[in-house]
């Protein structure tokens, strides 16, 4: 178990090195001058050729490369950005609290909603649960996450005034953002639950458990969702990104200050730094977070375990 953790955390190396390897790429071929947004309209060719040389914009691909790799592995610096002077790296840290509360929130709602009703509609196939679920599942992953969030704005800030509809000034401005975040990933991930809850279901094992007359609750639950439990640890794991995609238009549209907002703000003002910074941030989050996933599976299939503790006993 320690052998194959271990191989997974390693695995996150090249990882690394691939996403800021290919955001600096990217970056560098972009059109956008430097030097010319720091120092404004209107500014002077010598002063722009200066600016240019104190970034070292002015050394080749790999020059640039091996620099930014150098200091951002041994002193950890993103750079600063172009609008604002500050170190990208302090601007992230102060913004990254709001982006993960608002993922690790929307995603612990989604587990506590999705599997539910995933199970639900699953042992109440064909019927009025059944199809009530399904519909519900189907409306939620066709909503637009911008327009559920504006609509919920209009209806619980606008109208009814129960929650406040920008800005981070207590507990329930997380309310709204993490309910538009999460409800079309409750919706597919009960589609999902219903799919592999029906599929083992039907398995023979289940149809022996039940003629020994084992109850419904104990085939459900100790029987059948162990057993299910491979895809939805696949389809949670990979929705987190999706989550943390979502955060900037929602961040944007309650105006919260996190990375998503920062990263637009980057975007729009031709922020170089601060769009690399983000983007690295966002990345190895979710690696980390599928390397959490990897070693759900250990604890969820017993095969893997088996695999690597024969490995073990051989050498």
């Amino acid at each position: 178990m320690t052998k194959y953790v271990l191989k997974r955390i390693i695995w996150l190396i090249p990882v690394f090195f691939g996403i800021v390897i290919l955001i600096f790429s990217i970056i560098y071929i972009s059109p956008s001058d430097p030097a010319a947004i720091i120092l404004g309209p209107g500014s002077s060719l010598q002063d722009k050729e200066r600016i240019r040389e104190e970034l070292g914009l002015n050394g080749t691909y790999f020059q640039q490369l091996g620099n930014y790799l150098y200091n951002l592995c041994v002193h950890g610096d993103f750079g600063d950005s172009y609008v604002t002077q500050v170190p990208v790296i302090s601007s992230i840290l102060q913004r990254l609290p709001n982006t993960l509360l608002i993922g690790s929130i929307s995603m612990v709602l989604v587990v506590i909603c999705g599997i539910p009703l995933g199970i639900f509609a699953a042992t109440h196939q064909n019927k009025l649960g059944d199809n009530i679920a399904t519909l519900a599942a189907l409306i939620g992953v066709s909503i637009p996450q911008f327009w559920l969030a504006l609509m919920l704005v209009v209806v619980f800030s606008s109208k009814l005034h129960w929650l406040p509809a920008f800005g981070v000034s207590s507990w329930k401005s997380y309310i709204l953002p993490c309910i538009a975040v999460s409800v079309s990933t409750i919706a597919g991930l009960t589609r999902q639950t219903r799919s592999s809850m029906l599929e083992v279901i039907r398995s023979d094992y289940i149809t022996t458990a039940r003629a020994k007359g084992v109850s419904d609750r104990a085939v459900t639950y100790k029987h059948a969702l162990p057993n299910a439990l491979m895809p939805l640890i696949t389809y949670v794991g990979s929705e987190l990104g999706v989550i943390l995609g979502g955060t900037v238009v929602i961040e944007t549209i309650f105006t919260i200050p996190g990375i998503g907002t920062y990263m637009t703000s980057g975007i729009n003002n031709s922020d170089l730094p601060v769009v690399e910074g983000c983007v690295i941030i966002l990345g190895m989050t979710f690696s980390i977070v599928m390397l959490l996933v990897d070693i759900a599976y250990a604890f969820a299939d017993p095969r893997i375990r088996e695999q690597y503790s024969k490995k073990k006993r051989k050498n």
